[in-house]
């Protein structure tokens, strides 16, 4: 990195995804702009580039301090460790919530769309029935007691609760997996970095495991980097919006279990992990909203060193500011004969040589705890 004179100034412009960005048209959300002095004699970040200006996106660009931006923040980063919140909420042990929430959400459009439908056509059942597009044994309705009921409504009524039981199922089970997992947690395994070049090809890790448990069948491990959610108030604040008012496109009220947490990583984008209090350890590992992966290598339990590929792309170093946070991890997976796999998260602090980085799309994630894994 170059020195900074005191002429010089850190833009950024941003356009982050919401907890879903499936359900949104990025175009059509706000970006939001916020400018930051940079110390005289202090170190210039490298430009970054991630992500298309007309999509999800965060660009960071060192422009020349006009006098409109003289009053503005000064540029400060954390790049030489793990902030103590992102410790707590992305590192050690973690569990899987059961595939059924997965499996069930795919359910519900078509439950919907089924009770739609049988509504609609008993609506209209007599033109119908007279144009001969419907059977009147089809559309007809049966008298349970003193009422009738549509045929069709009794037939789709049972298919629209079948996800939401799904649903309850999975939650009792997850619950009672994660009462039984606080009491008996693992050894955190030992971990020891060969090198922190984040524009290396690979890396060597050594991943020393003191404690082995039977049920345990094998071991894979991957690195991944992305973005943490930019803190709630200096997105407000780019943006030109107050907190307390009508929330800008993209962004859901705030949570107050993330409020009273002081959690790093939320700032009222979207659901919270399930059965997590705000003082209780996360054991469901929430995905990162932006994140890319390195291909999974196999990982010996005898504590041999293994070479990890890193993602693909031109990404920034470890750093963390109230808008941008650039997170490093290693992602160590292992399957177990019963009660699902087991992941293990280790924080990375990795170097940057300071050239510019341009990654063309942003991969971004839905914010579902059954996705971290995915």
């Amino acid at each position: 990195m170059d020195d900074a004179d005191s002429g010089h100034a850190v833009e950024i412009s941003i356009r982050f995804p919401p907890f879903d960005p499936n359900t949104v048209i990025a175009s059509e959300l706000p970006i939001a702009r916020e400018y930051f002095s940079l110390k005289e004699n202090s170190s210039v970040p490298c430009s970054v580039r991630i992500g298309d200006e007309t999509d999800f996106h965060i660009h960071r660009n060192i422009i020349k301090l006009s006098s409109g931006l003289s009053e503005c923040r000064e540029w400060v980063t954390l790049s030489n460790r793990i902030p103590r919140r992102v410790e707590r909420e992305r590192k050690g042990w973690f569990i899987l919530p059961s595939k059924m929430h997965k499996r069930s959400r795919r359910l519900i459009p078509f439950a919907v769309i089924g009770i739609i439908a049988s509504l609609a056509i008993h609506a209209f059942e007599p033109a119908l029935v007279n144009s001969g597009w419907v059977d009147g044994s089809f559309a007809g309705s049966v008298r349970l007691g003193l009422l009738d009921y549509p045929v069709l409504l009794l037939i789709f009524l049972p298919i629209f609760f079948i996800p939401i039981m799904m649903r309850l199922f999975a939650s009792v089970w997850d619950f009672r997996r994660t009462r039984k997992f606080r009491t008996d947690l693992p050894v955190d395994p030992v971990f020891e970095i060969g090198n922190d070049d984040c524009t290396a090809e690979e890396i060597s890790v050594k991943i020393d495991f003191p404690e082995v448990r039977d049920d345990w069948i094998s071991a894979q491990a991957r690195v991944e980097v992305g973005l943490l959610n930019p803190r709630r108030p200096m997105l407000l604040h780019a943006l030109g919006r107050k907190d307390g008012l009508q929330n800008p496109p993209g962004i859901s009220t705030p949570l107050s279990i993330r409020q009273h947490a002081n959690s790093e990583l939320g700032t009222g984008f979207g659901e919270s992990t399930p059965l997590e209090g705000p003082d209780a350890e996360r054991l469901f590992l929430s995905p990162l909203p932006v994140r890319c992966n390195g291909r999974s290598s196999a990982v010996s339990m005898d504590g041999e060193s293994v070479s990890l590929e890193l993602p693909s792309g031109s990404w920034p170093g470890s750093e963390y500011h109230p808008l941008f946070a650039v997170h490093w991890e290693v992602i160590v997976r292992i399957e177990r004969e019963e009660n699902g796999p087991l992941l293990f998260v280790h924080p990375l602090i990795m170097k940057h040589d300071g050239s510019p980085c341009n990654v063309h799309v942003m991969p971004t994630q839905s914010g579902r705890s059954e996705m971290a894994d995915s």
